[in-house]
């Protein structure tokens, strides 16, 4: 099978305006606003759909308690996903909007669905020019400063289930999906959409609770310059953290959570790993989530280390003490 992307994802939303505010703040493309519902865009085209939380059609909510409704993954033809429907109604209900688009579960009670790909292929972006030994391709110029982040698509997305096992076997065996590592034990399970890829484009972790629900959303952005920039100007706008900023040992991306009103939390990330299917699928035994990371954001421009820096002011006048 393959894939070429998140379509979209799919909340309910007992409140319209918040969500119209955090999405908005987030970076997305606002495509429609009306009474029925709100469409938010990546750069790319895939998108976020806000519906009210009574809307009739709405799949249900996850028992964990969120808003998220549903995943649609886009396919690269009509054959495949006439192929994956047929395959999918021999155990369970599939259901087609007039479009063509599919819609199911997963053996997690998870909404999903399928639509051939509707936005175009992942363009090459502007790399940003980096500096080291030996290797100096920013030359009279100046790394960029992001004022917010524009995010370009939806990278992956994580659910905490009961059973991991479950979960991989569902995407390996019925969807195609590639095992790219695992936690021991059912811990966690990465796994990928083609042998060519991000290093995961799904995450399933156990469930804490033991009910099913939305771990996080992940938007890809440009750099780690673009993270940093795009998050500190989310939490100026009053959005809290979840964790981060911080870099993950597994997939090597840079990363900054963000507590999401409508369940679980949005994450932008950059330079994740890109595998194939010479890719090693590791089997880890301790947790690896963070190489490094901050607890709670940047503090918004306030210092709240032990070791508090010089304001600049001071710094000024310091010199100008010496000076004298």
């Amino acid at each position: 099978m393959d894939y070429a992307g998140i379509d979209s994802v799919v909340f309910g939303a007992q409140d319209l305006k918040l969500a119209r505010r955090l999405f908005s703040d987030w970076g997305l493309e606002k495509r429609r606003d009306t009474r029925t519902g709100l469409v938010f865009s990546t750069r790319l085209g895939s998108e976020v759909i806000v519906r009210p939380a009574n809307a009739l059609g709405l799949p249900p909510s996850l028992e964990g308690g969120s808003q998220f409704r549903e995943v649609i993954f886009g396919v690269t033809s009509r054959a495949q996903l006439n192929r994956l429907g047929e395959d999918l109604a021999r155990d369970r209900a599939v259901n087609a909007d007039a479009d063509g688009t599919l819609h199911t579960t997963d053996d997690n009670g998870i909404g999903i669905g399928f639509r051939v790909w509707r936005h175009g292929k992942e363009a090459a972006q502007p790399g940003t020019a980096w500096n080291g030994p030996g290797h100096r391709s920013r030359i009279n110029a100046i790394s960029p400063v992001y004022e917010a982040a524009q995010p370009y698509k939806m990278g992956h997305i994580v659910f905490a289930v009961p059973d991991t096992r479950v979960a991989e076997a569902f995407y390996r065996k019925r969807l195609g999906f590639w095992l790219s590592d695992r936690y021991v034990g059912g811990a966690g399970v990465f796994l990928r959409w083609a042998k060519k890829s991000e290093h995961h484009n799904l995450f399933f972790v156990k469930s804490r609770t033991g009910k099913t629900d939305l771990h996080h959303v992940a938007f890809e952005v440009r750099d780690v310059h673009e993270v940093f920039g795009g998050g500190k100007a989310f939490a100026e706008k009053g959005w809290a953290t979840e964790i981060g900023p911080g870099r993950h040992p597994i997939s090597s991306a840079y990363f900054w959570y963000f507590k999401n009103p409508l369940g679980g939390a949005i994450e932008y990330f950059c330079d994740p790993d890109h595998v194939t299917e010479q890719w090693q699928p590791s089997n880890y035994r301790v947790n690896r989530f963070a190489e490094w990371h901050l607890a709670d954001g940047l503090g918004n421009g306030e210092d709240k280390s032990t070791f508090a820096r010089p304001s600049l002011a001071a710094v000024r006048a310091m010199a100008a003490q010496k000076g004298a």
